[in-house]
């Protein structure tokens, strides 16, 4: 018996496995550096499963600075700019390597995930 249940658990968790597929294709579009004290665009690319832009989702996500506790960075309710690209602004006020983590809900379909990058002072001495 004990085999069996063994057998079964193992079967639901490859059957739960195989289901949880990505169904969105994110792109993070940053600048590569900022102006202290100036807003920044940051730019969010959404494709569904197959490459087609996902239009009219609900996108919002929040930046933190590696190593740092100075709060996050947040970005709600992103504007969506182009067909798929949604668009927030950021005031940056330092450079360093930064995480974005990302909130997507697209008609209930919803996913959060972390995109990572760097970004430098463009008055950087």
């Amino acid at each position: 018996m004990k085999k069996f249940a063994f057998l079964f658990v193992c079967f639901l968790l490859i059957l739960m496995s195989g289901c949880s597929s990505n169904d969105f294709q994110i792109e993070l579009l940053t600048p590569k550096s900022f102006s202290p004290e100036q807003s920044s665009t940051i730019q969010i690319k959404v494709l569904d499963s197959e490459g087609k832009p996902v239009t009219g989702a609900k996108v919002r996500a929040d930046l933190n600075m590696h190593m740092m506790s100075h709060g996050d960075i947040a970005m709600k309710d992103m504007k969506e700019t182009s067909n798929g690209v949604y668009s927030g602004v950021a005031t940056f006020e330092m450079e360093g390597d930064y995480t974005a983590t990302i909130q997507i809900d697209d008609n209930g379909k919803k996913w959060t995930g972390e995109k990572r990058f760097s970004i430098v002072s463009s008055q950087a001495k």
